[in-house]
């Protein structure tokens, strides 16, 4: 039962004080879904017990009862609309494709001659990515520092040297923070690779070569909770992997042929 039936069954039997209550409530329900009973009842100008009486009036046991039917009352029913799941499995599949056909040879020679191999992300999911690449370069016998917060950032750039690889997790890739620590990688002589969202944004201009990730945003309900899917960081982290433990073997073969 919603909170407007219990007080219409109950209305007749309301003094002038309880209808000045429910008039407060009937008009700012989403406030008082925040309010404690003082505050309730400072906002209609009336006792707390006033506020109390009423309650009891229309049939709830304390303020707690009341609470829980203004959230029911908020509840709006899920919306999803299921051709996400079919748009976001397009582009995972699009994602695999890309780094599947991308030349990473300048990529892979820049790695190879690199003192030191860096990743950086810019929020916590990206963080996770750039571990996880972490992981996989270790099966492929390359160690990568993953950078993790500001002062962190600024201890990492002391210790590269010009020429380092430093990897940039970004789901935009408008990130500000990002970028600006971008600009001083480059400026410093790093060489750097973007890991992003497909499109124009400010990252993928700023690196030397850019791997992206197709995503789309997700509604998950009628209350506004959305994601933009960001899986595809972490398959750019393990084919990238694979790519360059076959261009390790190809170069092995080759040293191999001209002995």
């Amino acid at each position: 039962m919603r909170l407007d039936d219990l007080v219409q069954e109950h209305y007749e039997r309301m003094s002038a004080s309880d209808r000045r209550v429910w008039q407060y409530i009937c008009r700012h329900k989403e406030e008082c879904r925040k309010m404690t009973l003082h505050e309730l009842a400072d906002a209609c100008e009336v006792s707390h017990t006033t506020v109390s009486r009423f309650l009891q009036l229309i049939g709830m046991d304390g303020y707690n009862d009341f609470k829980a039917f203004l959230k029911w009352d908020s509840f709006r029913p899920p919306v999803f609309n299921e051709r996400s799941i079919e748009e976001n499995s397009f582009n995972l599949n699009r994602t695999i494709s890309s780094i599947q056909q991308a030349d990473c040879s300048e990529l892979f020679y820049r790695m190879e001659h690199a003192r030191g191999i860096y990743a950086y992300g810019s929020g916590a999911v990206q963080k996770s990515a750039a571990k996880a690449m972490k992981g996989y370069l270790l099966l492929a016998k390359k160690l990568l520092h993953v950078i993790e917060g500001a002062e962190e950032r600024i201890m990492a750039m002391q210790q590269m040297s010009e020429g380092d690889v430093v990897f940039l997790f970004s789901l935009s890739g408008n990130n500000s923070a990002m970028n600006e620590y971008a600009r001083k990688l480059k400026d410093s002589g790093m060489y750097l690779t973007a890991i992003c969202q497909d499109g124009a944004n400010e990252l993928s201009k700023l690196c030397h070569f850019c791997l992206p990730f197709f995503t789309q945003k997700i509604d998950i309900d009628s209350h506004g909770l959305s994601f933009h899917s960001s899986a595809g960081m972490l398959l750019i982290a393990e084919i990238l992997m694979l790519k360059y433990t076959a261009y390790q073997a190809a170069r092995h073969r080759g040293a191999l042929s001209l002995e």
